[in-house]
């Protein structure tokens, strides 16, 4: 039976965080703003990163039996103009799609930024060929603010659009 928790990661978390993120470029190379090639981490910078982002946003991983299969990064802006706003992005090894895992994720992060009185606004960039995403941030009441054509190029000629997405939590 498979169990799964969702939790703030930590440093130790950052050799299997690296190992997910290689998994997810590999399964799905189309819908992620780095490739597997340019995706070289050493795990001394994934703790620095995942200090960061638990000091200025949110971390969180979902585990199943104990391996992290998905990842939530949530960052603030440190510009004061900006800083009632943050934006986030989210990963699911292939294997646990379309199981709730992502719903889950983002119900946390809805939480978590309803209790921080400096979050009003929460904003996502989703490839335009990642329907399933797409159909999950509509689901979870995030709204297309705007889009920019042919803003990812995937190969010779072969662009796809960057979708801009927001929820306001107030």
């Amino acid at each position: 039976m498979e169990t799964l928790q969702i939790r703030k990661a930590v440093e130790n978390d950052a050799e299997q965080i690296i190992q997910h993120t290689k998994k997810v470029l590999e399964e799905n190379p189309d819908v992620m703003g780095t490739t597997l090639e340019e995706f070289n981490i050493t795990i001394e910078e994934e703790k620095d990163w995942i200090i960061s982002h638990n000091k200025h946003g949110l971390l969180l991983v979902a585990e199943v039996n104990g391996m992290i299969i998905g990842l939530l990064n949530f960052q603030l802006s440190p510009r004061k103009r900006f800083s009632h706003q943050g934006i986030f992005g989210m990963s699911i090894q292939e294997e646990f799609t379309n199981r709730g895992i992502g719903g889950a994720l983002i119900k946390n992060l809805f939480a978590w930024a309803k209790k921080d009185s400096r979050v009003e606004k929460i904003s996502l960039e989703v490839f335009s060929n990642n329907k399933r995403a797409i159909h999950l941030y509509t689901k979870m009441g995030f709204t297309e603010e705007g889009r920019r054509k042919k803003q990812i190029k995937l190969g010779p000629n072969e662009y796809v659009d960057d979708i801009l997405m927001s929820k306001f939590i107030l």
